[in-house]
């Protein structure tokens, strides 16, 4: 959209494409991001066009000239927001051995950096939290996520075993996460979503099926392996650099978790109290038969799009 290339949203655009309106990604590039330092800007000098990471990855390269080195940098970034209001950026600084995260939104589209001296515990702090917050929003804006959740609430469990099926989904999706954020584990991204599709409808069929489930917590296991694959792909999209990586994944993760377990406590009681009131098999049965039947529509979907 912000080239003007037509596209179907599934085939990768080709490099003839993006090649022939360089000029354009370089004037968006160059009007939306700009460097000042003691109240002026810096010139941008250079601009470079990477096509070789395709059809993954296109990179953008701007250079920029503050004529000597500063003590304070103001970083503009306004790319995006135009056509995505949600739009957020990951990204760092390295000034030597030295590097300072930053995470800017349409609400903070700017950043401010001290290179006279060293990030303190605080602005690292600040940086986890945000990410832990990025990774709850993940967590609560996913409906994929969410509808596996609650569905595996749906059928009636006893609190210990639903212990058991959370913390079993959540060490799953924790390790397929760390395995695809350090490069141990490469998977298809469009696949992995047809997955997670199947997942939540095999578990809504299952809630139909059967009156218990004792073996739910090994279902859990299995398909939070998938999922920790779909989560890897929402933090690869921010394109982190693989700086702090332990510390983003943990923060990420951390956030996530959460989120889960304060949809995990909502959902769980309100599910007591409809069995205590004579209602949870109708829920149960009728939520699970809504849940399969958008969970199928979703795997058609992605399966026509993969």
């Amino acid at each position: 959209m912000v080239l003007g290339i037509e596209t179907d949203l599934v085939a990768p655009v080709p490099a003839a494409a993006l090649l022939a309106r360089e000029a354009a990604a370089e004037r968006y590039l160059r009007q939306g991001l700009a460097i000042s330092t003691a109240g002026r800007r810096c010139p941008a000098t250079g601009y470079r066009l990477d096509l070789t990471h395709l059809p993954d990855e296109v990179l953008l390269h701007l250079a920029f000239d503050c004529a000597q080195r500063p003590a304070h940098l103001l970083l503009d970034y306004l790319l995006f927001f135009d056509i995505d209001p949600g739009h957020r950026v990951l990204g760092v600084l390295t000034d030597g051995d030295t590097q300072q995260e930053f995470l800017l939104d349409a609400t903070l589209p700017s950043a401010e950096f001290d290179l006279a001296r060293a990030p303190g515990h605080a602005a690292r702090l600040r940086h986890a939290f945000e990410l832990m917050w990025l990774g709850a929003q993940h967590m609560l804006q996913g409906l994929d996520h969410l509808l596996f959740l609650i569905t595996l609430v749906l059928l009636p469990t006893r609190f210990v075993r639903l212990v058991q099926i959370v913390t079993a989904f959540t060490l799953a999706h924790s390790l397929t996460l760390a395995a695809a954020w350090f490069g141990w584990l490469s998977v298809s991204g469009r696949w992995i979503e047809v997955a997670i599709a199947l997942s939540i409808a095999y578990v809504a069929l299952e809630n139909l099926l059967v009156a218990d489930a004792p073996w739910r917590w090994l279902v859990s296991l299995g398909f939070g392996l998938v999922h920790g694959l779909g989560l890897y792909a929402a933090l690869d999209q921010l394109a982190l650099e693989r700086l702090g990586m332990v510390t983003t994944l943990l923060s990420f993760n951390l956030g996530v978790e959460l989120a889960q377990l304060a949809v995990v406590a909502a959902v769980y009681p309100l599910m007591v109290l409809a069995r205590r009131r004579g209602i949870g098999a109708s829920l149960t049965r009728y939520g699970s038969v809504a849940v399969l039947v958008i969970a199928l529509w979703w795997t058609m979907e992605r399966l026509l799009a993969a």
